[in-house]
């Protein structure tokens, strides 16, 4: 039987004047989350996920640490493998490296990338990050990238997870699951509702036996987003107003059906379950609260609701 994991995103946009990285870290692997996530969110109050993580896993010795997803349009490929190596080593091989196109247009504008060009900049450098980090000598001549015989050192110990996101909008991208299907070790989509996912997973699994993939060996995972509460009403509402405040006033309406725990604990169960039931294994648990209540919402919902779906 599938075994279900539990983990925590910190988001220091609205948790810093709540609690610092590392004490949120070493309480939420008493409280038994699995796995610490930091996401990568250049012109927002969030510290940089390679930054944090070697810190939180001197803090928290036991949960895997992910980036819930870096940028990869950003980032220099072997520069990103050189990191992630030296994290996943400093870690007892703890490393999950979550990577994405990119969200927000300013975080383009700041790095001077063409968000036009996200997804053919991604393309490409996730084949070369690809190659670096599995210790091929990489030579390649891109138009975003160009390196000539040059192996990373030192080389990776273990085979160091990539998990990909997606972004849901009535449907994913074809490039997005396209680049599971080719790269990912696991798919870490937001804001997608069950049956989005689950049409999800039938593509990448078709699409995963061109490249002579087994996607029976992926890891579903999500990043769900948590308010509990009395009601699903009542959690609604304040989850609109903490997305309005992480993100600013055009943040998007929340959608009670797609990837929201929200309500009373048997409403985040039967959340859980819907989810569960279509294989996917791994969640990451992002609570959306007033500030007061941040640490109540993760708390409450390992006591509460982990224990019921854990396998």
């Amino acid at each position: 039987m599938t075994k279900i994991h539990f983990g925590v995103q910190y988001n220091g946009v609205s948790m810093a004047s709540v609690i610092g990285p590392l004490e949120f870290a070493e309480r939420a692997e008493t409280w038994g989350y699995e796995s610490f996530f930091a996401p990568d969110l250049e012109t927002l109050p969030s510290l940089d996920p390679m930054v944090l993580l070697p810190a939180v896993s001197q803090r928290a010795t036991k949960m895997m640490l992910g980036t819930g997803v870096m940028a990869l349009p950003f980032r220099n490929p072997y520069q990103l493998a050189k990191a992630a190596v030296s994290l996943d080593t400093l870690s007892n091989e703890r490393l999950i490296l979550g990577l994405g196109v990119g969200l927000l247009p300013l975080d383009f504008h700041v790095q001077q990338v063409d968000m036009r060009q996200r997804g053919k900049i991604t393309d490409e450098l996730l084949g070369v990050l690809s190659s670096f980090l599995d210790g091929e000598t990489v030579t390649h001549h891109g138009k975003f990238y160009d390196v000539e015989s040059t192996t990373l050192a030192p080389k990776p110990s273990r085979h160091i997870p990539i998990w990909l996101g997606g972004s849901w909008d009535n449907g994913f991208s074809d490039a997005a699951l396209r680049r599971v299907a080719e790269f990912g070790d696991g798919f870490h989509p937001t804001d997608v509702p069950v049956e989005g996912y689950a049409e999800g997973i039938k593509r990448i699994s078709e699409l995963a036996v061109g490249y002579g993939r087994d996607a029976t060996k992926m890891e579903w995972a999500c990043n769900m987003w948590l308010c509990m509460g009395k009601s699903k009403d009542e959690a609604l509402v304040e989850v609109n107003a903490a997305l309005k405040h992480r993100f600013g006033d055009d943040a998007w309406e929340a959608d009670p059906n797609a990837c929201y725990a929200i309500g009373t604990a048997n409403d985040c169960i039967e959340t859980i379950e819907a989810y569960v039931a279509i294989g996917v294994s791994t969640f990451v648990m992002n609570v959306l609260s007033k500030p007061d209540r941040l640490l109540i919402n993760y708390e409450e919902f390992a006591l509460e609701v982990a224990p019921h779906s854990r396998r």
